[in-house]
């Protein structure tokens, strides 16, 4: 298992787990909004431009070129609107006349020197026109005493603020639309884009030579590896069954354990600049392009708008890759706190907790990202104007589903926690599950991956798993058995193995492997091939099987130089016209007939 591409497979479990998680988010509101009856349009309900206020409604209007709001005309509440027979206009029905009256006038005056708006009378009313100071003027607005009402002012003052909010608005949209306008708008954009590349290269600059480095770093990962894997004793001829390739891939999976955390730290850091010149990046041009919003006067209408909805979400972005960060670097501080106090030290064996740790440790930062995407995605919805309350209450009816559709599910995340806390396996074990066995190359909350001797890489779901044969756990034993003939002196036999088990465990090369002395237990069964005698060797984990061959090896030696025959089945035939010949027991025992 290569551990050089980890920060990448990071970054794309991280992107896995955004999917999920809002997959998740669309089974949860996607239930709740399947038993919701769409909203139909209430005709006592204003439109969402409107403003009701008991008996009157009021709505803006607006100039047609910046589309910002100029003034607020009132109107009687009209409570139906669907109403054929409803003679009243509506509130915003009078606000639409109101900007189409602007839109014509400019329209028709765009070539006058001049526009202006004046007060007039009509009817005893206040009135706003629209004149270029030659031709017929344009009749905006009616200053009803309604609206002088609503504006705590009389006609004639309300009339005269209206004129000259109306003015302003006018002088402003032409000047918008003049050519020196225009100039001086893109001479400052120009300015602000100039300011925001050169900005954007001088990170860019910054972040290749943070790319050179990590690839400088992840390239001394890969020496200090290959190093090791070097430093390694190559397997002896007599070791190329898989059981030894197993060996030797665990063997090569620790060092690269090892050896990878030793620059780790120094990865961390770079990626970390990395990831704050991203958010700087992101920083300079959210600037610019506000910048621009703000100078060009026909986009200044949408600056509110993007000062609301576009930065709230990227700070929840910026958020939670900090609180992402935060979590591992607070899971990785704890395991460290736990190896120092050997709070999960299993015997002394300190590989072995340093196997579990590191199991823990990546477990639990997959744990804590999809828990701080859960959260994050629950604060996008709520920005985005969905109640985090209305997805949350299908929740009844996501565990209905998980109930009936994903109970596999639930069972591979349980069975994952199980096998962490009773430590049954960790990263780097060899183990055999329902018959399948390997090297545990990875191991989280759902799933068990296996490399087996052939390199096989197999995926075991843990909900499968019901009985696990942990080879590599603490320690390891020699079960050997060898059936001699009946002919043998039994003793002699016993005194043989027992020199050979004494002369391998005094060897420092093999004493090193085996933990205990041999015991040769004795005769373990008598059948009709021979004697069945036992020996144990506890050795260290997964060196039963390199002891085991050598002790073989010396016992084949030891057999011949001692002439000590090895069992073998035995048949005995009777003739009933040879009855009076039938052999002695003697020539049964020697094997003739």
């Amino acid at each position: 298992m290569s551990l050089q591409g980890y920060p990448h497979r990071t970054g794309r479990r991280v992107r896995w787990a955004w999917l999920c998680a809002l997959g998740l988010m669309l089974a949860i509101a996607w239930p709740t909004a399947a038993q919701i009856a769409p909203t139909l349009p209430s005709t006592s309900n204003p439109p969402s431009q409107v403003k009701r206020f008991g008996n009157v409604e009021v709505a803006p209007v607006r100039l047609p070129l910046l589309q910002t709001p100029l003034v607020e005309v009132t109107a009687p509440t009209v409570y139906d609107r669907s109403d054929p027979a409803q003679q009243q206009a509506s509130v915003e029905q009078r606000a639409a006349q109101v900007s189409a009256n602007l839109n014509r006038g400019l329209d028709r005056f765009r070539d006058a020197g001049r526009i202006q708006v004046v007060v007039s009378q009509l009817n005893g009313e206040p009135i706003l026109l629209l004149s270029d100071g030659q031709s017929q003027p344009i009749r905006l607005v009616t200053v009803t005493s309604l609206d002088a009402e609503y504006n705590g002012l009389s006609q004639a003052e309300l009339a005269e603020q209206w004129r000259s909010q109306i003015q302003a608005a006018i002088e402003r949209s032409r000047q918008v639309l003049s050519p020196r306008q225009w100039f001086v708008t893109l001479r400052e954009v120009a300015r602000i884009l100039l300011i925001a590349a050169i900005a954007t290269l001088i990170f860019w600059g910054i972040q290749r030579e943070l790319n050179y480095r990590a690839a400088q770093l992840e390239a001394q990962q890969r020496a200090a590896a290959a190093a090791a894997l070097e430093s390694e004793a190559p397997p002896e001829p007599a070791e190329s069954e898989p059981v030894s390739r197993l060996l030797l891939q665990r063997s090569r999976l620790l060092n690269r354990l090892r050896h990878s955390g030793s620059l780790e730290g120094q990865l961390s850091w770079n990626r970390g600049l990395r990831w704050l010149l991203f958010w700087l990046l992101i920083a300079i041009w959210y600037w610019a392009s506000f910048r621009i919003i703000t100078v060009t006067p026909i986009l200044d209408q949408f600056r509110d708008e993007w000062l609301n909805v576009p930065i709230r979400l990227m700070g929840l972005w910026f958020a939670s890759g900090i609180a992402i960060r935060i979590a591992h670097l607070l899971i990785e501080r704890s395991a460290k706190a736990w190896d120092r106090t050997n709070l999960l030290a299993v015997e002394g064996d300190q590989r072995r907790r340093d196997l579990r740790i590191t199991t823990i440790v990546r477990a639990s930062k997959g744990l804590a990202t999809v828990l701080i995407v859960f959260a994050v995605l629950l604060a996008v919805l709520n920005t985005l104007g969905l109640p985090a309350s209305s997805v949350l209450a299908g929740s009844a009816i996501l565990g209905l589903a998980i109930s009936f559709g994903s109970q596999s599910l639930v069972k591979d995340l349980v069975n994952g926690c199980l096998i962490l806390v009773e430590d049954q396996f960790a990263v780097g074990d060899v183990i055999n599950i329902n018959g399948q066995g390997g090297l545990v190359e990875t191991l989280n909350l759902r799933v068990t991956q296996i490399r087996d001797a052939e390199g096989g890489l197999i995926t075991i779901p843990n909900s499968t798993i019901s009985q696990v044969r942990n080879l590599s756990r603490t320690w390891s034993r020699v079960d050997f058995n060898l059936e001699v003939g009946w002919e043998n002196n039994v003793d002699r036999v016993l005194a043989c193995l027992q020199q050979v088990t004494e002369q391998l465990y005094a060897e420092p090369e093999w004493q090193a492997l085996i933990c205990e002395p041999p015991e040769v237990l004795g005769v373990d069964a008598i059948t009709h091939q021979g004697l069945l005698i036992k020996v144990w060797i506890k050795t260290q984990p997964l060196m039963q099987w390199k002891v085991g061959r050598e002790l073989r090896r010396r016992v084949h030696q030891a057999l011949q130089a001692a002439n000590i025959s090895i069992g073998r089945p035995q048949t005995v035939c009777y003739w009933p016209e040879l009855e009076g010949q039938k052999p002695s027991a003697e020539a049964i025992a020697r094997g003739q007939r």
